[in-house]
């Protein structure tokens, strides 16, 4: 079981844990990258789908948060950005949030490679349950993509 101290090692003793947040809703990203901030997660954040692409071309990460609508009509981009992850990264973990799910939203999420489906507002405190549950379920290793 991964303990606090754990969370910015990730059992190799050697790396933090390395987060990217997404959400085009400023205030929503900026809570959650310092929360994560604050408990030792080296947290990168991106408010529009082509930024978090750009980063998760250049860097390795444990677990992606992400919102399902990243733009104001609706779209879906993050199932798409759960397609992107999964061609690239199959173990980096892959929380979407959404303040508009149905249920077969979250079953087409988990059908492309989700682990966890989240609706909006969420708890911090639950989100990071949910990455120590992540995480513990694959030993905490590093995402090696």
């Amino acid at each position: 079981m991964i303990t606090m101290d754990d969370l910015s090692k990730e059992h190799t003793g050697k790396q933090p844990v390395h987060l990217l947040v997404i959400d085009d809703e400023r205030p929503i990203l900026f809570a959650i990258e310092q929360y994560f901030t604050t408990l030792g997660y080296e947290v990168d954040a991106a408010a529009e789908r082509g930024e978090a692409e750009a980063l998760l071309a250049a860097k390795q990460y444990s677990v992606v948060i992400a919102d399902l609508h990243l733009t104001s009509v609706r779209g879906q981009e993050g199932l798409e950005l759960v397609d992107f992850i999964r061609r690239r990264c199959l173990r980096t973990r892959i929380i979407l949030l959404t303040a508009f799910g149905s249920s077969e939203i979250e079953r087409e999420a988990y059908n492309r490679g989700a682990d966890a489906f989240l609706s909006k507002p969420q708890p911090l405190a639950k989100l990071h349950q949910t990455i120590i549950s992540l995480l513990d379920a694959t030993d905490g290793e590093p995402s090696l993509g």
